[in-house]
Order: structure tokens, then C-alpha cells, then sequence
């Protein structure tokens, strides 16, 4: 059993649905409990107003009328029992005492800078370039990297931009999938014409571009089925050869989409970490994917089909390619199987524990 070290992250606003930066530090809640280390995550009301403002709308949301979809209980991931929960958080007394505490976002870098000593030892753990399709602007996102805190970084592309701030050489922490969950259930061999997608609302993703390339590989492969998923509805009309799956669990994504897809689509324009990706791979879904600082650190010309972002017809004839050539495709979804095996909870957890304990 380790020291039992008292560990807080700070959460933007809980709203209970599927987001895939709140999944990473979820899972790391679970694993460090396992370890021994006593986890606590505090979600903040409203990290990026001012306080007497927060105080006021919580006042009237929870007690008045509500008319927020703030949420106070966490339903889609299981988390471990063991592990407390603090909702709605507004005043720094409201924050757990710790000997660790993470910002988690943007929006509350700012709120945990500003907490008591008594609060934790403060990190920033930094999953995306939130200066990018997310409504803030670059000074701001800049700003909160030279707040003092240790930054933590989950991709050597975040690690340039924080350094490129001018703030200190960021701590590298690489991210994982479960292992547990996506892993090849179906063989590689023998997979019809399907291909997978992300359905998203964040433009970032690109999930029109996606669809859009579909529809024109669709005219050379008639046979190809799409299978779409996402924790959205779709953003567009769908043809019947284009099926949609909503909030889609690790069972239905193993078996149902990625275990029976060739190839994973991933157009993205920003990922932090495109974490679908690496469960696509695991699954023995080929990947074809933008060439993207947060992609690039998994996938390489080895293992996968990158493609310069903006080039739509060079997305159509990857895959028109791949679909077509099956010692091609077997080999690249067989290599990157291989490869993304590396990325576990285990090593990226023990990388975790030493950068709070200092010794990286």
C-alpha cells in the first residue's frame, strides 16, 4: 500500500453526460484509489464568473427555479465508490483539503491558483489547446500556463504550446485507453466495407468534413456502411446506409462499431489526445487520420494513414485506397494493434504518481 496521500481534482461543472477529458481523469481517480491514495473531485458551479455572481445563480438554480442541467451525481462512468464527490463548488471552504490539487480545464486554473495553501499542492493538467474551438481566446488560454502551477501535458504538441507561452518545461504525461474494454474481439480478417466516425457538436472534430468524404467514397465502394456514433445527435439528415449509434457503451463500441469497422475516420482539425482513435486500433480498426499534434503521438506512417488536415480529396483517396487493398489495410490495422498495446493505466499512472512526488 502507498502513502496515502490526499488527492483533489477540480472538475469545470458536471452536467452527467460522456466527455472524454473528464473519462481520463475519472479513470486516474479509480486507478490511484487502487493504489491506496485517498481521491476526491470537486466540480466547480461556475469556475468563469465572478464569485458573488456564482453565489447568486447557484442560489436561484438549486433553491428558486432551476434552469441549468447541472447535475449531482455521475451516472455515465463507474466510478469507485471509495472516491468523494463535491458538486457545485463556488467558495474555497467548499474544496476538500489535500496534499495534491488539479486543475482540470481552462476555466478552473484560475479558481485553483487562487486556493489556500491547505487546498494542495497545485497542478494544471492540460488535455487540449483550449485557445482552439472552445470560445476562449489565446491570451487567456496563455495566461492560465504562467499561473505558477505545475503544468501537466498529455501530448508533445500541448508540450510546444506551453512552452511557447513562456511558461516552464510542462510535465509529460501520455495518455492511455482501457485495455479492459477495447481490445480485438473480432478478427481483422474478413470485415465488410464499414467505416466508423465520431458524431460531435465541437467543429473541431469535423464530423461534416467526415461525412461529407463518406458520401464521396460511397460512389466508388457502393457497398460501404458507415457506422456513426457520438453522445449527440447526429448533426445532419442521414442516409439509410449511415448508421447512428447514441452514447454508445464500450460493448456496443467494441463489437458493434469499432470491432466491425475496417478503418476508423478521425478528420479532426485539434485533439489534445484523440483518445477514439487509440480504441479504434485496439479494436483492428485501420486508422485514417489528420496528421495532428495529439494524434502523431500514437500514430505513425507505420501504423496508421495520416493526412495533411485541409486536404479533403487526399481523406477520399486514403480510404478509397485502403478499402481496396486488403494485404494494405490488414497490415496497417494489425501494426497499430500492436503498437497502441503500449498505453496503459499502469504505466501512464506510476509517470503520474512520480511528477506529483516530484521525481520527474
Amino acid at each position: 500500500m502507498r502513502e496515502n496521500k490526499k488527492i483533489n481534482f477540480v472538475m469545470p461543472a458536471n452536467y452527467n453526460h460522456a466527455v472524454g477529458g473528464f473519462k481520463i481523469v475519472y479513470q486516474y481517480a479509480n486507478w490511484l484509489v487502487e493504489q491506496g491514495f485517498d481521491v476526491s473531485i470537486s466540480y466547480c458551479y461556475s469556475p468563469s464568473d465572478p464569485v458573488g455572481y456564482s453565489f447568486i445563480k447557484r442560489l436561484v438554480d438549486l433553491h428558486i427555479y432551476k434552469f441549468s442541467n447541472r447535475d449531482s451525481k455521475v451516472t455515465w462512468f463507474p466510478l469507485n465508490s471509495e472516491i468523494k464527490s463535491y458538486y457545485n463548488c463556488i467558495f474555497s471552504e467548499e474544496f476538500p483539503d489535500a496534499d495534491i490539487v488539479f486543475a482540470t480545464a481552462s476555466n478552473t486554473a484560475s479558481l485553483v491558483y487562487k486556493l489556500p495553501k491547505e487546498k494542495g499542492k497545485k497542478f494544471y493538467f492540460i488535455q487540449n489547446y483550449e485557445a482552439e474551438g472552445f470560445g476562449n481566446n489565446k491570451e487567456f488560454i496563455e495566461k492560465t500556463y504562467n499561473l505558477g502551477l505545475t503544468n501537466v501535458v498529455i501530448s508533445k504538441d500541448l508540450e510546444q504550446k506551453v512552452l511557447m507561452s513562456g511558461a516552464p518545461e510542462p510535465k509529460y504525461l501520455p495518455n492511455f485507453y482501457n485495455h479492459d474494454e477495447f481490445f480485438l474481439e473480432k478478427p481483422i480478417e474478413g470485415r465488410k466495407n464499414i467505416i466508423c466516425l465520431l458524431n460531435h457538436t465541437q467543429e473541431t472534430k469535423r464530423t461534416k468534413l467526415g461525412l461529407s468524404i463518406l458520401r464521396e467514397v460511397k460512389r466508388e465502394i457502393p457497398n460501404l456502411e458507415v457506422q456513426l456514433f457520438g453522445a449527440y445527435d447526429p448533426i445532419e439528415e442521414l442516409e439509410d446506409w449511415i448508421h447512428f449509434t447514441k452514447s454508445a457503451s464500450a460493448n456496443q463500441l467494441r463489437k458493434e462499431i469499432y470491432g466491425s469497422s475496417k478503418i476508423y475516420l478521425m478528420p479532426s482539425i485539434l485533439e489534445g489526445w484523440g483518445l477514439t482513435g487509440m480504441e479504434a486500433m485496439a479494436c483492428g480498426a485501420a486508422l485514417v487520420a489528420s496528421r495532428i499534434g495529439g494524434v502523431v503521438d500514437y500514430a505513425s506512417d507505420e501504423n496508421s494513414i495520416l493526412v495533411e488536415s485541409d486536404n479533403k480529396k487526399a481523406f477520399v483517396n486514403a480510404l478509397i485506397s485502403l478499402l481496396y487493398d486488403d494485404k494494405k489495410y490488414l497490415e496497417i490495422a494489425s501494426q497499430g494493434k500492436k503498437d497502441v498495446e503500449l498505453y496503459s493505466i499502469d504505466k501512464s499512472g506510476e509517470r503520474l504518481i512520480k511528477i506529483i512526488n516530484g521525481e520527474i
